[in-house]
């Protein structure tokens, strides 16, 4: 099946393309701008790391819109590893046949980990029970995980993918196969083979995958805990288990190859289709399928040029964050979901937004949360819901949450500071920018568990200044005075609100 090429032409990766973004990505990558290397791939970590991923299984349904092929009667998934798979979008068949018994394309797709679950499992950790589906959200990204024919998919089982000589298996029509790794002199074990026309595919969700989770890379790595034991398992052939830098983790052969393989089989039409889907599904994209080339970028002969992600220019924004009091509601989201009882489609992840004196905030699914709330008066935290707060040019200090009711097993949890009831604050010693929070994990079985839920009416934010605590803490530091408030009150210098203060016989005003 030939894929409809995307024409590269205009994209010739100065990056600069024009004023528009591709693919009417606005501002998405604007943050990206100007950085090469490793600086770039982690300003694209920043982007792109936390996808709100359906769960495991949703993916059957999610593929209706990331892996359809349009037919006269019903779509077809499309499969990147037979040629022999027409398997009805709508099938249930996702059984893994026997291979020389069963006939390839007949027994079902199954869910396939293009970069293998076994790769990042966790399981042999010392005391510990996890496994890799509590790798999240790796383990349910549409983006690597693809649907793929079953008897094909267990014959590639958890090998990495390489060039070779078929001996070992051969699918129908030679559409991929199993062998002995012939790219390189480096790796000589065994490898799977996908077509020529996939190729590109796998190597740019590759880059993806070691770009989104950058941060989480030494703990897929081979590295032992204390008493011996694997801390994860990011043992693949493709990977050098010798060095846990983040910034270039594959085997150099392996690099080599998907640099190979992204130029020979250039971004399609059937990715930037799939790249869009997956945006929807989880809130993410795939930076490598939107800028054509991008790796060399970060790996590759231009690693010394800057990105310009092709929009207009970002001016830095001077909106200093204030005090402020933002309704949690509809109008301020601007969202309408009152046909279906103010509940969000499942299937559309991308985060909603607002900014408010400075302050920016997102409400999202999280990673496989099953519902997102929000009518004319309230928001709702079910279970995995994210709720993040970021302050410009200044500290957050005290956020107080206004709910008029709560599950009796529901608290806020946040990633930074405490909870007092239901007031957060800072911790008086670090200068925080931004907090999420999420709620009390309540099972999602049985539904009584799953409905329980935190409600919300508005928030009331405080925040500290951050250019006049900078300016006292390097005064203090400097000349070791303490500060007092205008009552004589001696003050912690690390966490002062807008108000006058003395230091040195000296007084500062921190608006």
């Amino acid at each position: 099946m030939k894929k409809t090429l995307l024409c590269l032409v205009a994209w010739t990766m100065t990056i600069a393309m024009g004023a528009q973004a591709p693919h009417n990505t606005g501002t998405y990558y604007a943050s990206a701008h100007g950085k090469k290397g490793a600086e770039l791939k982690t300003a694209l970590y920043e982007i792109i790391n936390t996808p709100a991923v359906v769960d495991y299984d949703s993916l059957w349904h999610a593929y209706h819109f990331t892996d359809a092929i349009p037919t006269d009667t019903v779509p077809i998934i499309w499969d990147m590893y037979s040629c022999k798979s027409a398997y009805s979008i709508y099938t249930t068949l996702h059984r893994n046949g026997k291979l020389g018994t069963d006939p390839e394309g007949t027994k079902g797709f199954q869910r396939e980990h293009s970069m293998p679950k076994s790769w990042f499992n966790p399981a042999a950790k010392s005391g510990s029970s996890y496994t890799y589906k509590d790798i999240k959200p790796m383990y349910s990204d549409i983006v690597h995980v693809i649907p793929a024919e079953g008897i094909v998919n267990n014959k590639r089982n958890n090998n990495p993918y390489g060039t070779n000589n078929g001996e070992f298996y051969t699918s129908e029509e030679g559409f991929s196969k199993m062998g002995a790794c012939t790219f390189s002199e480096d790796y000589k074990g065994r490898c799977f083979e996908p077509n020529d026309m996939y190729k590109g595919d796998l190597a740019r969700i590759y880059f993806y995958m070691v770009t989104a989770y950058e941060k989480r890379q030494p703990t897929w790595s081979s590295t032992r805990d204390s008493v011996g034991d694997h801390c994860g398992t990011w043992t693949g052939a493709m990977f050098n288990l010798t060095d846990e830098s983040v910034y270039q983790p594959f085997a150099p052969w392996a690099l080599e190859m998907l640099m190979q393989w992204s130029k020979q089989d250039p971004v399609s039409q059937k990715e930037i289709d799939r790249n869009e889907a997956a945006y929807r599904l989880q809130g993410n994209r795939n930076p490598f399928v939107d800028y054509p080339g991008l790796e060399d970028y970060i790996w590759g002969e231009k690693k010394e040029t800057a990105f310009d992600y092709g929009g207009e220019p970002v001016a830095d924004d001077q909106t200093v964050a204030s005090d402020c009091t933002i309704p949690l509601n509809e109008m301020t989201f601007g969202t309408d979901w009152s046909s279906t009882n103010y509940l969000r489609d499942y299937f559309e992840r991308i985060p909603i937004s607002v900014e408010q004196d400075g302050i920016d905030l997102t409400f999202s699914y999280g990673i496989e949360g099953l519902r997102m709330y929000c009518d004319a008066t309230q928001i709702r935290l079910y279970n995995n819901n994210k709720l993040t707060f970021k302050a410009r040019h200044n500290g957050l200090s005290r956020i107080e949450f206004v709910v008029p009711e709560k599950s009796a097993d529901k608290e806020f949890i946040p990633t930074v500071g405490k909870m007092t009831g239901n007031v957060w604050t800072a911790p008086a010693d670090t200068l925080v920018s931004c907090v999420e929070f999420t709620s009390t994990y309540t099972g999602n079985y049985p539904v009584s568990n799953a409905n329980k839920h935190i409600q919300i009416e508005q928030v009331l934010v405080e925040v500290v200044n951050k250019a006049g605590l900078d300016h006292i803490a390097a005064t203090t530091k400097q000349r070791r005075h303490h500060v007092y408030n205008m009552y004589g009150m001696r003050m912690d210098e690390r966490h002062l609100r807008p108000g006058i203060f003395i230091s040195n016989n000296r007084k500062y005003i921190i608006k």
